[in-house]
């Protein structure tokens, strides 16, 4: 496989929480060499499972995932649920070193009905369609027997990847080149072991939670249907309420650009998503003509290439060292006019503010019981809603910041969204 370097996805290096889950229930009974088996045919299907990240012997700024002939997922066997739970909130407590370990933990619980079992992926792997995906390949081989086919990864490697019209322009160009020259100016870098000590500090002084709600077949099947009464989707309906809920004016979305990728392999795992901000400020009439409205600035946004690259776009053009930084300048662990202007005016690392959902969408998977998506933490927003739907039931799971806000708030505001 050609060498892979780290170019979007360096965004995920040095930041912390950069992490996110996927719980899912198998319907079979648990036998730990039939689990081995199928985890062995998911790390034979999927490089990045052997993977390492590395720093590269010619130029030791340049990194890349470094791959194995063995698989460096790591495996846990819990006795509960709620051990899961407890192991999984630790991880945010401490730095996931991706140069001596793997980017996927797998946790794994007996029940007397199945098993639970949650993988939880670095940010480096993939996004949260990849690894639903690779839940479902890891659920359909061990109920199955269905071997997972291979795929091979190819990552964004340039702006040449991108759509037509992608590249940087006016104000974002001109922005992203005075926070390169300034950077250079100032020659740091930030060490790993430096970022390590960070992320020690800042798990303690921002506690990460997590809290989720059930929506049942027919309570989504009806949702599904008015939704397609009035021309728009689901997650649209979900942002309007979210709006509401969280008092705000800006939601940022995740969408996903595999169509749009042009050396995207099937099934292959890494990020194929960006991100987009979109502001609505309406509070008239109900959910759904507000989700009307919201449905109209969302395609708007999806139109337009630039607009729409936009985030991948400046991680392509920024002084790969200089994103590295960037959280820590924004979050006051580094000094640098220049890491902190991109931190924080760029990224919107610092301000504790930012509201943002990932929907999956909707799978049929009949090896599976439930499925939830655990989303990542960012310090860029102070709530992260996470949705996926499997077999008509919908599962929404909200990661948050508990210096901010508290449980019953992130309660309140999932129940909202959820009625």
């Amino acid at each position: 496989m050609e060498k892979q370097y780290l170019l979007t996805e360096r965004t995920h290096f040095m930041c912390p929480n950069m992490h996110f889950g996927i719980l899912f229930k198998i319907k079979a009974a648990y036998e730990h060499e039939r689990f081995l088996s199928a985890m062995d045919a998911l790390s034979s299907a999927h490089p990045f499972l052997t993977s390492k990240t590395a720093a590269d012997e010619e130029d030791p700024q340049k990194l890349y995932y470094k791959v194995s002939d063995r698989s460096e997922v790591i495996i846990y066997e819990k006795k509960s649920l709620s051990e899961i739970r407890s192991a999984y909130i630790n991880i945010s407590k401490t730095n996931w070193n991706v140069f001596e370990d793997g980017l996927l933990r797998v946790f794994v619980c007996p029940e007397n009905d199945g098993f639970n079992v949650l993988f939880a992926a670095h940010h480096l792997l993939g996004d949260g369609r990849s690894v639903l995906q690779l839940a479902c390949e890891f659920a359909d081989k061990y109920v199955k027997n269905t071997d997972p086919a291979y795929a091979e990864e190819r990552l964004i490697q340039g702006i040449k990847d991108l759509p037509e019209g992608s590249g940087l322009a006016g104000i974002s160009r001109l922005l992203v080149n005075r926070a390169n020259r300034q950077w250079a100016k100032e020659n740091r870098v930030v060490s790993y072991r430096d970022y390590a000590a960070f992320v020690h500090q800042f798990a303690k002084q921002s506690p990460v939670g997590y809290e989720s709600c059930t929506m049942r077949p027919e309570r989504v099947s009806e949702m599904h249907r008015r939704c397609r009464e009035k021309g728009i989707s689901v997650n649209d309906l979900l942002m309007a309420r979210l709006y509401m809920a969280a008092e705000t004016n800006k939601i940022i979305i995740a969408a996903d650009i595999r169509g749009k990728f042009r050396a995207y392999n099937k099934g292959a795992m890494g990020n194929y998503a960006t991100a987009l901000g979109i502001v609505y400020k309406g509070r008239g009439g109900n959910d759904y003509d507000n989700a009307c409205e919201v449905h109209a600035l969302v395609k708007k946004s999806l139109s337009s290439n630039r607009k729409k690259m936009l985030v991948l776009a400046c991680y392509l053009s920024m002084t790969p060292s200089l994103i590295d930084a960037a959280a820590m300048g924004g979050l006051d662990g580094f000094e640098s006019k220049a890491a902190k202007f991109v931190g924080t005016s760029m990224f919107g690392f610092g301000r504790q503010q930012g509201v943002s959902i990932t929907n999956l969408g909707s799978i049929k998977n009949d090896s599976m019981e439930s499925v939830v998506f655990v989303p990542p933490a960012s310090p860029a927003a102070v709530q992260t809603v996470g949705v996926v739907t499997l077999n008509g039931t919908m599962q929404l799971c909200s990661s948050f910041y508990e210096n901010v806000l508290s449980h019953t708030e992130v309660q309140k505001r999932l129940k909202m969204m959820a009625d």
